[in-house]
């Protein structure tokens, strides 16, 4: 490793050095330690009305109600009525933060699972991309998206 040192002479004769590689170190330090947060609000989305239908290739056709920051729904599994399931949560900034249960079916071997997610607000209003997760986490579930329905995608 090298190692470069610098002398500065600050007024009334102190004598500073620097040192390039503890300088350097510290900031691989500094910025390595701050984990990138990327569920992290943006600011909020005047206006917006997430109320309607919404497509989601991983989870179907979901139903979303907004009143205020809160929001709810329900999905429809576009295999099978088995994995139909519901969530609910809040909008912080244009972020939503959600809870969401799939009541399975045990006569078909579905089982109950529950879990946590968040979904980023995209492209104004009309799309909606972020990840879920299983029990606790949030993001080990995989990727969740979703487009709002239109009159176009509807025929």
């Amino acid at each position: 490793m090298v190692v470069q040192e610098y002398t500065f002479v600050r007024e009334g004769g102190k004598v500073m050095r620097l040192s390039l590689t503890i300088l350097m170190l510290f900031c691989v330090w500094a910025c390595a330690s701050q984990p990138i947060q990327k569920d992290k609000p943006g600011p909020p989305i005047p206006g917006l009305n997430l109320s309607c239908d919404w497509f989601s290739p991983e989870f179907g056709t979901m139903n979303r109600k907004q009143d205020g920051i809160a929001i709810s729904g329900e999905y429809e599994d576009r295999f099978s009525r088995d994995r139909n399931g519901h969530f609910r949560g809040i909008i912080k900034g244009d972020v939503l933060r959600l809870t969401w249960i799939q009541p399975g079916n045990p006569k078909a071997a579905i089982m109950p699972r529950k879990g946590m997610a968040w979904l980023r607000v995209k492209k104004r209003g009309l799309a909606l991309e972020g990840e879920f997760g299983y029990d606790e986490s949030h993001d080990d579930g995989g990727t969740w998206t979703a487009t709002k329905a239109t009159e176009e995608q509807g025929r």
